[in-house]
């Protein structure tokens, strides 16, 4: 893995060294648990300088799922972010891998690894994605290489792309959004599925309790922000597509 980070430090025509590829690890992490941790932990030990963790508005095929709102998913992030020097947190206008992987690119000047489980990996290649399947696939392969862990009951798919295994931990392929959110609901503890830092989060905004009390905290929360604000961040209040916070 350490080999595979730095081979992308290569010499250009002008004499500049670029620096050791970037690691970016994006989702709308709905929370961001221990699974998400342990893949940006892997990234990280193969020598790399940064690990990017790009939140996305909404992730694909998961529209309807969202509950926290963003900015408590972002403040979430940010806590276990903090607590690790090499991880930076960045908010995505764009829910594709694609997108997100350039922009890094053209923001770092680095080569770009994307993180991934193996049932994200699959969904790459989904034509459905894509105006242009050919096209898209074109640019995410010029735009980084993947790393890819284990998920649970998603066998490792055969891609048209740079691919490489990331080894993680036993535990973290069984490791799932899902199991927190339905924990979190059922007020069971949180520990073994959420770092202790988003667990407190959860715990604190009740954003998966059940029953609506959660709502008045996204009023709140749309209160200190305009809906320009957020669309800065990639979180537009009201667009063609999109869902809103509020019902």
């Amino acid at each position: 893995m350490g080999r595979a980070c730095h081979a992308a430090t290569r010499r250009r025509g002008s004499g500049r060294v670029e620096r050791p590829g970037d690691r970016l690890l994006a989702g709308t992490f709905n929370p961001f648990t221990r699974a998400h941790a342990a893949l940006a932990v892997a990234g990280h030990r193969a020598g790399c300088e940064l690990v990017v963790l790009a939140m996305a508005p909404v992730s694909l095929a998961k529209e309807g799922l969202e509950r926290a709102h963003p900015l408590d998913r972002l403040d979430w992030v940010a806590a276990w972010a903090r607590r690790h020097r090499w991880a930076a947190l960045a908010a995505a206008s764009s829910p594709l891998l694609v997108d997100m992987a350039e922009a890094l690119g053209r923001a770092t000047g680095g080569r770009v690894a994307l993180l991934l489980g193996a049932d994200k990996a699959a969904q790459l290649v989904e034509p459905r994605w894509y105006d242009d399947p050919a096209a898209a696939l074109g640019r995410l392969d010029r735009a980084a290489t993947l790393l890819v862990a284990e998920r649970a009951g998603h066998p490792a798919p055969d891609l048209p792309l740079r691919a490489a295994p990331l080894p993680t931990p036993g535990w973290a392929p069984e490791r799932s959004a899902t199991q927190a959110r339905e924990a979190a609901a059922g007020g069971l503890p949180l520990g073994e599925l959420l770092p202790a830092a988003v667990a407190a989060g959860v715990e604190r905004t009740g954003a998966y309790a059940p029953g609506d009390a959660y709502l008045g905290r996204i009023r709140a929360l749309e209160a200190l922000i305009t809906s320009v604000e957020l669309a800065q961040l990639g979180f537009p209040l009201e667009a063609p597509g999109r869902r809103r916070w509020l019902p």
